[in-house]
């Protein structure tokens, strides 16, 4: 019987850029992953610790481009970051990406920074020069394309108008900046949305 050799998905898998299956095990060392196997994680990635990996993410970062993650950071089922021909994506700690489906997408000449705490669930997509300040969130189908919302504490802290800037609903949003305590909630068209203060 032939001796095992490396399996076909491990070679794809490296012409992608990806880590193998049995690299990403090794990160277990430092990370929580839920499944190594659909886990996939460039080698470019820089990781912190503590993180918490559920089935089918995805951290990809090119030659040209980086990515750095902070700690204890949790990415449910879904999640998407990738940062290419260029791009720059800087995590923080304690940030909570999904459920739902997050993206986070920086291309040639964009960065997406998120800080500390943030929270983003239920379908957003964040791409070009995105600041995603400590406690900000983005929650719904929200395509948020050079956004810019404050600092703050998080959705748990009082009082409310000291929170992290927040982006509500459905659609896109284009070169919005928020400030602590805002949100901006909006269903197709964040256009004619109205900015309002935080309540508990």
């Amino acid at each position: 019987m032939p001796t095992p050799q490396r399996t076909d998905a491990d070679r794809i898998r490296q012409e992608f850029g990806f880590l193998t299956a049995a690299e990403v095990l090794q990160l277990c060392a430092t990370q929580q992953i839920l499944d190594p196997s659909s886990t996939l994680i460039s080698a470019k990635v820089q990781l912190g610790e503590g993180n918490v990996f559920y089935p089918g993410v995805v951290l990809q970062a090119d030659a040209e481009s980086s990515c750095v993650i902070g700690h204890r950071n949790v990415f449910y089922p879904g999640a998407y970051v990738s940062a290419e021909h260029g791009g720059m994506i800087l995590l923080g700690s304690g940030i909570t990406l999904g459920p739902g489906n997050v993206q986070l997408k920086a291309g040639r000449g964009d960065a997406v920074a998120v800080g500390d705490s943030a929270r983003l669930a239920n379908g957003p997509v964040v791409t070009g020069r995105s600041v995603l300040g400590s406690g900000s969130q983005i929650l719904g189908t929200v395509e948020a394309e050079s956004v810019v919302l404050a600092d703050g504490g998080d959705f748990q802290s009082s009082p409310p108008e000291k929170r992290g800037a927040v982006l509500k609903g459905a659609g896109l949003v284009r070169d919005v900046r928020l400030a602590p305590g805002d949100i901006l909630q909006g269903y197709g068209n964040f256009a004619v949305a109205n900015v309002a203060r935080q309540t508990n």
